[in-house]
């Protein structure tokens, strides 16, 4: 959609519905408060990682994870360019181990899955180890925690992570958990989304 909208002269920022991550950082800025502990399981270019370190704080803690050096290395010039690289502590594992070096009860875990923008698309979120980092993830939440997962369906491997993924969170009971799915059902079948996991206990 922020594609449309830049095409056409609009602005972008205007938009409250311009896209899946856009959904995920507004949850990021309601659930998260200083002195919190969070997880961004897919560092990424650092965009999720910086804004989750501007809401913990100085007295907070966020655990960030990827397969390639070259997302951590991007993340940490971002968090430095920003004054917050103190506040992160990164890790160049899979987010499926996220469970060896997180303490219990964060307040929130995100993924935003796929691969590193300009890098190798080979090199993507795979389904197997996604649910492991998940099932990691929710088990590490304090009550009201959150989990926030953008997925992005638009290649064979991402289809196949958003149908695990949505039979997992089928799965949940809703005695344990809330569980919301924020789809843009005119976007077509590749069209990104947000899962939304709140643990009730």
């Amino acid at each position: 959609m922020s594609a449309f909208l830049h095409s056409s002269g609009m602005n972008p920022d205007r938009a409250l519905l311009r896209s899946a991550r856009h959904i995920a950082s507004g949850i990021f800025d309601k659930a998260v408060q200083p002195g919190d502990s969070v997880v961004d399981a897919t560092l990424g270019t650092g965009q999720d990682c910086l804004r989750l370190a501007q809401l913990v704080g100085a007295g907070g803690r966020v655990y960030g994870f990827d397969v390639q050096e070259e997302a951590l290395r991007r993340t940490r010039e971002r968090l430095q360019q920003h004054g917050v690289a103190e506040r992160a502590q990164l890790f160049l594992t899979s987010h499926a181990h996220m469970a060896d070096h997180v303490p219990p009860d964060i307040r929130l875990a995100a993924f935003n899955l796929g691969w590193l923008p300009g890098s190798d698309k080979q090199v993507t979120t795979r389904a197997d180890s996604t649910l492991m980092a998940l099932n990691s993830a929710l088990s590490l939440l304090a009550p009201f925690g959150v989990l926030v997962v953008c997925i992005y369906p638009g290649h064979p491997e991402g289809e196949r992570e958003q149908a695990a993924i949505l039979d997992w969170a089928a799965g949940l009971s809703p005695r344990d958990c809330t569980v919301l799915w924020h789809q843009f059902v005119n976007g077509g079948a590749g069209a990104p989304s947000c899962l939304v996991v709140e643990k009730i206990r």
